[in-house]
């Protein structure tokens, strides 16, 4: 039976997984027709929809360019892919909530950007500001409890990790960051140290590992599990099913919302 090791072996058995996954996805985008959703999950199932097409197109760029040996470069895809997949799981699980706390997330940040333009003399869309002022101020008059604790988990990645017993899922994705923002590790990304306390130029970025094949590998079964089961027929549990076993993961790997302790 098959372990999931970091070694080099269970790399190329992720990689292989990889491209068996993105070529199922691509099958059943390809023929939309036949693509229903169960009734309970109507309300979520086109939001879920494309953020699994998401996270399936940011683990082709992540295998691809992993594979060119660009894999720091494209870190902050990595990143985005970890957040949604566990973001996707928590959607279906919210259901109408989840929608309303991605509105209210979205309509904040929006109102930010355009305050950001106006600082800066840029024309606003003053309809669109006022639209959003309107929304935001209905929330806060009649703040609905679930929408609220759902708002402030989207908003924020360690928050939601932690929510579905995660927390470790953290740590790599922090280290990402490193790599996403003008630090000193993409100040170095492309330089080797020459032996005499200084350094030698790089043509190409300095090897990823392992890393990036093996957790883009395990967020697309997880993705794969929360959007297979709103699919009516669920067309992708074969492919999931063998995925898991040529991985040597454990049959459920899903995120799952922490429950939270009885007070006794």
């Amino acid at each position: 039976m098959s372990e999931f090791l970091h070694d080099d072996a269970t790399a190329e058995r992720a990689r292989e997984v990889m491209r068996k996954l993105i070529e199922s996805r691509d099958e059943i985008a390809s023929s939309q027709e036949g693509i229903a959703f169960e009734a309970a999950h109507k309300a979520v199932a086109p939001h879920a929809w494309s953020w699994w097409m998401l996270i399936t197109d940011s683990a082709r760029i992540v295998l691809d360019e992993a594979e060119r040996g660009y894999g720091f470069v494209v870190a902050p895809v990595m990143r985005n892919l970890m957040n949604h997949t566990v973001a996707l799981k928590w959607l279906v699980d919210g259901g109408d909530s989840a929608l309303k706390a991605v509105d209210a997330y979205s309509d904040g940040e929006l109102l930010k950007l355009i305050e950001n333009a106006q600082r800066v003399k840029w024309q606003a869309d003053g309809p669109v500001e006022q639209m959003l002022r309107q929304a935001i101020a209905a929330r806060d008059a009649n703040p609905d409890p679930d929408v609220t604790k759902l708002t402030n988990e989207i908003k924020n990645a360690e928050t939601l990790m932690v929510a579905y017993g995660i927390p470790e899922g953290y740590v790599p994705y922090r280290h990402l960051s490193a790599y996403t923002h003008t630090s000193r590790e993409t100040a170095q990304l492309y330089l080797a140290p020459d032996g005499q306390g200084g350094w030698a130029l790089r043509a190409t970025p300095r090897g990823s590992g392992l890393n990036d094949v093996l957790w883009a590998s395990v967020c697309l079964i997880q993705a794969g599990r929360v959007i297979d089961g709103i699919l009516t027929g669920q067309p992708l549990a074969q492919a999931l099913d063998e995925a898991t076993a040529h991985l040597g993961l454990p049959e459920n790997i899903l995120p799952r919302r922490r429950e939270k302790r009885r007070r006794k």
